[in-house]
């Protein structure tokens, strides 16, 4: 996957800072079918303060060949509004829950994708504390460490893991000795979507990080 630059308008690489108490709610735009979003990010509006989610809908908006004014108009918000997110004055990772479902819809992903984009979640956020805590897994994982022929392959790197790395390794205990130590997990509390977007954020980091080097 490629971070691509953003195209070089006026409309989608200025930002002229408002000071609006409140955001202002626009009409949507009429409906109009639009490809997909190609996944990628603007470059340039990766490294501003409203990261990874408002490059991808400037992104987004250049490949549909929209000015920004009218992304804002299909997303339903003012161009005032928007513009405080890319500058920075509102913090993207405490957007609302409906501007994140018009993001949403806007790039076509499910709303957990634009969370995690946002900020606001991230994949530890979905293990279920009651469930999937250190009070539940920890004692699971000694049982592992104990174990005659597993626990010499517990290095101290392990035992130094996170919760879920922990989590990860009990389960593959539980497969190869027919053990059952933990509950089964909530599917819906881990949404493959969830990974995939994680995954998807990672490659985009690691990719802006390279282009500094």
């Amino acid at each position: 996957m490629k971070v691509k630059q953003a195209r070089k308008t006026k409309d989608l690489t200025t930002c002229t800072e408002v000071n609006p108490a409140e955001p202002q709610v626009a009409e949507p735009a009429p409906h109009k079918p639009h490809a997909p979003w190609s996944g990628e990010v603007s470059e340039t509006f990766a490294v501003r303060p409203g990261g990874l989610l408002i490059a991808a809908l400037v992104q987004c908006a250049a490949e549909r060949g929209q000015s920004f004014p009218e992304m804002c108009r299909e997303l339903g918000y003012s161009y005032p509004y928007l513009n405080l997110l890319m500058s920075g004055v509102r913090q993207v990772n405490q957007i609302s829950d409906d501007f994140a479902r018009a993001c949403a819809a806007y790039l076509r992903v499910p709303r957990m994708s634009i969370l995690m984009m946002a900020g606001r979640i991230t994949q530890a956020d979905l293990m279920e504390p009651g469930l999937y805590g250190p009070q539940t897994i920890e004692p699971a994982f000694q049982v592992l460490s104990k174990d005659a022929a597993w626990g010499p392959l517990v290095t101290g790197e392990l035992r130094d893991v996170s919760m879920v790395s922990k989590y990860a390794l009990v389960k593959m205990y539980e497969k190869a000795e027919g053990k059952k130590l933990l509950p089964e997990m909530d599917i819906a509390a881990l949404q493959t979507e969830v990974v995939a977007m994680q995954a998807h954020i990672s490659t985009i980091r690691a990719e802006l990080a390279a282009k500094k080097e």
